[in-house]
């Protein structure tokens, strides 16, 4: 999903990446296997609000964390 709508204003708000088009932070689970074979993992990327500045946080495939 790349739109939202704002919790605090109702505005539209816009799926965005971080700097270095990283296309999102990658975000792993603790319990998860060991460092860089861990599956428990996705990506996070922010919302922004063009009308209030609000940012939200989702992830992409939250089911993958557990």
């Amino acid at each position: 999903m790349n739109h939202r709508i704002c919790e605090k204003c109702e505005g539209d708000m816009v799926k965005c990446y971080v700097d270095q088009g990283m296309r999102g932070i990658l975000v792993k689970n603790a319990d998860g296997d060991k460092l860089f074979s861990n599956k428990k993992n996705t990506r996070i990327n922010p919302f922004v609000c063009g009308d209030c500045g609000w940012v939200e946080w989702y992830a992409d495939e939250p089911g993958k964390i557990r």
